[in-house]
């Protein structure tokens, strides 16, 4: 546990947090995604699934800017985030946590997604769960998003990710997978830029 905090401390990206006042290096992965694509607008309202600790949140604040609402989901507790927010404690994959969502939100611009589970350490079972993750977000953000709108979603290669990637390029116009410079370069992890939601009227 000592060499892991002490390799963290060490850490570009965390000490980059530390100094910027985000609650977790994450931020600079979504800043990486926004600077090459371009997801999220002024005055956008953003849905922030797996939340926790809010730096995605911080992030999306940023870059809607003061006509812009964040609406963050996640089990585990957030501590508030100046600004339009709103925190919704809850399991984005139940019936009754989206009824939540769309009662606070309508219809989104913008459905972003750095959900993970626990890990395990049992492969299979953990990128299983992690894929089943990813449809659940993808559900919810063809049942949320303005034509047009974009969505983000971390996934882990695996034998089930080119499913979700087809299933994700039925939806939007464009769809693109992208590693963040600040993500852990021993990370399996790659997300998932899907941008002009298809909606059907």
């Amino acid at each position: 546990m000592t060499q892991w905090l002490e390799k963290r401390k060490g850490d570009v990206f965390y000490q980059k947090a530390k100094a910027e006042n985000y609650r977790a290096r994450s931020a600079y992965k979504l800043i990486e995604i926004q600077e090459k694509f371009h997801i999220i607008k002024k005055g956008n309202s953003v849905i922030d699934l797996g939340a926790a600790p809010g730096s995605w949140s911080q992030v999306a604040l940023e870059f809607t800017g003061v006509g812009g609402k964040v609406v963050a989901i996640d089990l585990l507790p957030l501590a508030p985030i100046s600004g339009n927010f709103v925190f919704i404690h809850g399991d984005f994959t139940k019936e009754s946590t989206i009824e939540k969502i769309k009662n606070e939100i309508g219809e989104a611009n913008v459905v972003i997604s750095d959900a993970a589970p626990e890990f395990s350490g049992i492969r299979a079972m953990d990128y299983g769960i992690a894929i089943d993750l990813n449809f659940a977000a993808l559900d919810l953000a063809k049942q949320v998003l303005m034509a047009n709108g974009n969505f983000v979603c971390k996934s882990f290669q695996s034998a089930e990710f080119p499913k979700f990637l087809k299933e994700a390029k039925k939806n939007f116009s464009r769809v693109e997978t992208f590693k963040p410079v600040s993500s852990l370069k021993n990370s399996p992890e790659l997300y998932v830029i899907g941008l002009k939601f298809k909606k059907e009227i």
